[in-house]
């Protein structure tokens, strides 16, 4: 089986959860599509900015990947929580998913308090698109998050 695994990151925490959940993804032959903001601080605002305004030509080549979803037997997206709500980036990655009727989706975000606002946010939107969600989980960690937690969702999503 494929999976299709996408996550936005800025400070590396849903990155690292992301890895983890691969890691026990032991039934899947697993695709990424990262799309990650690297850089100084100022330069990460200039470009989430950027985002909340509809632009998205810096991460153009990440959204271009989404279009090979629907070889994919399950898509997990993964995002970081700001303000309770995932970043725009998840709205376009939403816009840019092809037919998502029927799919198998799993669904997770970081953040330090409000993760699973935002996890209800993204999750309302992917019911929206007809898709079947299987599993979602908000991974909330003041400092640091482990893998222990992320590495027991994917464990879970082999079952699913």
């Amino acid at each position: 089986m494929k999976a299709l695994l996408i996550y936005f990151t800025m400070g590396g925490r849903t990155k690292k959860a992301a890895k983890a959940i691969a890691s026990a993804l032991t039934e899947y032959e697993i695709t990424y599509v990262p799309i990650e903001i690297l850089g100084r601080f100022f330069k990460k605002m200039e470009a989430i900015d950027k985002q909340e305004k509809g632009d998205f030509s810096d991460i153009e080549e990440e959204l271009i990947a989404l279009d090979t979803a629907a070889e994919h037997d399950l898509i997990i997206i993964g995002m970081p929580t700001y303000g309770g709500k995932p970043p725009k980036v998840f709205d376009e990655i939403m816009n840019r998913l092809p037919n998502l009727s029927g799919k198998r989706v799993a669904l997770f975000t970081t953040g330090r308090f409000t993760a699973n606002k935002a996890l209800e946010n993204m999750k309302e939107q992917v019911e929206a698109a007809d898709a079947e969600i299987i599993d979602q989980q908000a991974f909330n960690a003041f400092f640091r998050l482990g893998t222990k937690e992320p590495k027991k969702f994917g464990e879970e999503l082999n079952q699913a």
